[in-house]
């Protein structure tokens, strides 16, 4: 037993949990194995703990050859850390004679307690028979398939009088249920590969040209006289087309409290449709973190993403679509979040400071500045910095603050107010202060008048002074 375990051949009908879980069956015969009489067949089973049932089948024999070998099994000594269980079937010379010529498929279903079940065959030829054999190992019942795939197998001829051909081809079915229902002529369809059999194969298949939908994928061993004609039917879902992407979303917006909604619900596989599409978003933000994904969001119930928008930038979303065949699809979606400037809005002593006008301040010493009222979007409004400036030099930062004259200032002063967002974009207000004790100068109306009015006085001066002088000049006579 131990020298033929490198023999075994396990196929599973349906997977468990993890790979360790799955039992290995082994035989202690390979594929094609001849026998004329009465056989003993045997062979193991490991795996970590004793199978719950253990059932074995001899086809084609209409079930009259089975049944349950689990009371049989015993345990036997190996290197493997796990545990194997050795199982044996007597064929008497009555069975033999019964079921004998036959080419027969011997089957081993190994069953655990989670219900899950595998299955491992092997080729038997009894007596004198003329009918060849195929074992079709991968791929498996209903798997999806696209691009190139592998068939793998065992075929033999237990007599041949021509050259064996091992034709492999596939037609369309409309179902499941109409895959593989009925035997197909290879003579009338094109074969995706001819290889001359000879106990194991693996094939590539080209099957990028086959429709998506449901496929009945034969294996033949070819003869024209049906002598040693054999065919074996899988049926395969081929998925050469990838989803159909649909995205919905905005290419700019504000950057607020709300949200933003990208929607992709309406992605679509052209034949297989939505059920199993899976959905994988990724947001990056390359004006700040670059490729680094902020964000990662993935389902097959996750056709939608919404996105916070307070925070301004450039951002990338990639949204990869995979179909239940494993087949993807992606889409980029470049959109902009702006960010909204603030609006410096201050009072000095609760009176508005309105840009580039000139204050005189109040008598005292210390005046109160507010610029709680500034403006921002609502993510934005918390966070504001408020940076007070003398004379273009920061001297205070706070939105609300008291006010004293600096030491060594003149008579006038600059205030200016800095209202700064998170994304360092901020607004300005100016104001020209003067100290409550300056003294005011003389409107410049009040030195246009004055300097007026002594111009007209200078000039009719002037003019009476003229006047004098002319009356004074003496006159000629005119008999001098």
């Amino acid at each position: 037993m131990l020298v033929v375990a490198s023999l075994f051949t396990a196929v599973t009908t349906t997977s468990a949990d993890q790979p360790d879980d799955i039992p290995l069956i082994g035989f202690d015969f390979e594929n094609g194995h001849y026998s004329n009489g009465s056989l003993v067949i045997s062979g193991f089973v490991e795996d970590e703990v004793r199978p719950t049932k253990v059932q074995w089948r001899l086809e084609p024999t209409d079930g009259a050859l089975g049944g349950d070998i689990t009371s049989s099994l015993e345990v036997i000594n190996t290197s493997s850390s796990r545990i194997s269980w050795a199982w044996s079937i007597n064929l008497d010379d009555s069975d033999a004679e019964t079921i004998s010529p036959c080419t027969c498929y011997i089957s081993i279903t190994v069953h655990s307690e989670t219900g899950d079940t595998w299955e491992a065959s092997r080729v038997m030829f009894l007596g004198d028979t003329s009918r060849s054999a195929i074992i079709v190992d991968s791929p498996e019942s209903g798997d999806w398939v696209h691009g190139f795939i592998s068939v793998s197998g065992w075929s033999m001829y237990p007599m041949t009088w021509t050259t064996p051909e091992l034709r492999l081809f596939a037609k369309s079915a409309s179902s499941s249920i109409d895959a593989c229902s009925t035997e197909a002529d290879s003579d009338m369809s094109a074969h995706l590969s001819i290889i001359i059999p000879d106990g194991e194969f693996s094939e590539s298949l080209n099957i990028s040209g086959l429709t998506d939908g449901w496929h009945s994928l034969y294996a033949e061993n070819y003869d024209p006289s049906g002598v040693t004609y054999s065919q074996e039917c899988i049926p395969i879902q081929v998925n050469n087309l990838a989803p159909l992407i649909s995205l919905e979303g905005p290419d700019y917006s504000l950057e607020g409290a709300g949200d933003l909604f990208f929607d992709a619900s309406a992605t679509d596989d052209p034949v297989w449709g939505r059920e199993g599409l899976h959905y994988m978003w990724v947001l990056r933000k390359p004006s700040h973190s670059g490729q680094t994904p902020l964000q990662i969001v993935m389902g097959q119930d996750k056709g939608t993403m919404t996105i916070s928008a307070g925070s301004s930038g450039d951002y990338s979303l990639t949204l990869a679509v995979t179909d239940a065949g494993g087949i993807s699809s992606t889409m980029v979606k470049i959109f902009t979040i702006q960010n909204v400037i603030p609006k410096a809005i201050a009072s000095l002593d609760d009176l508005p400071i309105e840009d580039g006008t000139r204050i005189k301040l109040s008598p005292g010493s210390e005046w109160m500045l507010d610029a709680s009222l500034s403006e921002d979007s609502e993510n934005d409004q918390v966070g504001l910095r408020c940076v007070w400036k003398i004379d273009h030099q920061p001297v205070y930062e706070g939105c609300i603050r008291t006010l004293s004259w600096p030491s060594g200032a003149g008579d006038e002063v600059i205030l200016t107010l800095d209202v700064i967002d998170d994304d360092d974009d901020y607004d300005s207000i100016s104001v020209l202060l003067v100290h409550p004790e300056a003294s005011e100068p003389l409107p410049y109306s009040l030195i246009v008048l004055v300097i007026s009015t002594l111009f007209m006085l200078s000039a009719i001066l002037l003019r009476y002074r003229t006047s004098d002088d002319s009356s004074s000049i003496p006159k000629w006579k005119p008999d001098e």
